[in-house]
């Protein structure tokens, strides 16, 4: 009790005298990036360093719940960028009440929250979890993540990483500085690599398009250079998250080369651990819809995006499934060109039909709050984003009135061609 109240008067006295009040850290991560070493790995996929970690769960006492064998864990990766308290809300923009708020659901969810290194011993090491975890990621390096989001990871005492491109940290603006990224590492923060420039689809094929030799070239820049200025100022880098998702064979196969060993997407789903390490899911939450929140920490379903697929190609329906019963858009098989189609099941013509139990789950996203409209029986969602993804597919589940269970999916592609920057 005497500590709090000095605590207090401590506050007042330095408000009063004009000084900043910066809290004493409250439950620092143990564990950081550095002192991390490349050993082989019997069960990593081919041409991927791996972590060395052979750290048990009982050499780590903050863990809430009981660990379990490594098998049994599963992994929900969040994705934030930036917050405000006032500004209006976007997909990149989350209140930062909200972000509170799901903090808080995640500890009286008794869920623990694991660095990037427990990760990564889990992913390549030995290290046991318990069943239910949260990695907390941060893209870009906006100021707001210290202003806003850094007070209140301490105030729960939740370790997160840092996804920075290396053209944004320069403390102007909207922009964190590299002080700024030092002070969060003193205290629970780790740092990855976001690329040079941040570039978007269209930038990737631009140098794809000048051929192999200027393609890897400008891969290199952008995995290369951004990992030996991140090591310059902040320590060992060996996590990469591509800019908007978007990879290729070639960027994959180049990771390795550049010294990372876990690279991550914006695919939602659970990680278990025989996650391709080089495309890892990552479930982000948008400040307009808190449904991909919500499903990121419901452990209690399986994701549509993780189920084994009708088909060998990721998104597609097999060419042997039957057709929808009912008008779709897009078609089926067919391919559309925008970033980011409407998907729509007109079901008027179905009959005896238990609107309730009408639900639409898409390929890299699960379950998606569709709206039915009751009186045209219209389903229809729009993505909060640009897919990167160039197949989709679609499931329409509905029950009938005497009880039978029903199932309807199709699939269409995404013209890659005409994506443009945002």
């Amino acid at each position: 009790m005497k500590h709090y109240m000095y605590l207090a008067i401590l506050v007042i006295c330095q408000l009063a005298c004009g000084q900043n009040f910066d809290p004493p850290p409250l439950n620092p991560d143990p564990l950081s990036n550095e002192g991390l070493t490349h050993r082989p790995h019997t069960a990593r996929p081919s041409g991927g360093a791996v972590i060395s970690g052979t750290t048990t769960s009982s050499a780590n006492g903050r863990f809430r719940s009981q660990p379990v064998p490594r098998e049994r864990t599963r992994v929900a990766v969040l994705g934030y960028h930036n917050f405000s308290a006032t500004r209006p809300v976007s997909d990149m923009l989350l209140r930062t009440s909200e972000l509170r708020a799901q903090m808080e659901k995640i500890r009286r969810e008794g869920i623990t929250v694991i660095s990037m290194r427990e990760f990564l011993e889990w992913r390549f090491g030995n290290l046991q979890l318990p069943e239910k975890c949260v990695l907390i990621t941060l893209d870009d390096g906006w100021r707001s993540v210290y202003t806003d989001a850094y007070p209140i990871f301490r105030e729960y005492g939740y370790p997160f990483h840092l996804f920075l491109y290396t053209r944004y940290l320069t403390g102007r603006g909207d922009s964190m500085s590299p002080e700024m990224v030092r002070n969060m590492m003193a205290n629970g923060a780790s740092v990855g690599s976001h690329s040079v420039s941040h570039p978007y689809p269209s930038t990737w094929r631009r140098h794809q398009n000048a051929g192999q030799q200027a393609y890897h070239a400008f891969i290199d820049r952008e995995f290369g250079d951004s990992r030996r200025y991140l090591e310059q100022h902040f320590g060992q880098v060996n996590t990469y998250c591509y800019p908007g998702g978007y990879n290729d064979e070639a960027m994959v196969s180049r990771l390795p080369l550049h010294g990372y060993v876990a690279a991550f997407t914006v695919i939602p789903g659970k990680v278990t651990c025989e996650v391709d390490p080089l495309r890892i899911d990552r479930y982000m939450v948008f400040g307009t819809d808190h449904s991909i929140f919500r499903r990121a920490i419901d452990f209690g379903t399986q994701d549509a995006s993780s189920r084994p697929s009708s088909s060998a190609q990721p998104g597609r329906v097999a060419a042997s499934a039957p057709p929808p019963p009912f008008p779709v858009s897009p078609k089926p098989q067919s391919c559309v060109p925008s970033d980011v189609p409407t998907i729509t099941a007109q079901l008027s013509g179905l009959s005896g039909i238990n609107l309730s139990t009408v639900r639409m789950e898409v390929s890299g996203f699960g379950r998606v709050p569709a709206k039915l409209d009751a009186a045209s029986r219209s389903l229809q969602w729009t993505p909060p984003c640009r897919i990167y993804m160039p197949n989709l597919s679609v499931h329409v589940y509905w029950d009938s009135t005497d009880g039978t269970h029903h199932r309807a999916e199709w699939s269409f592609s995404i013209d890659q061609t005409v994506t443009i920057d945002q």
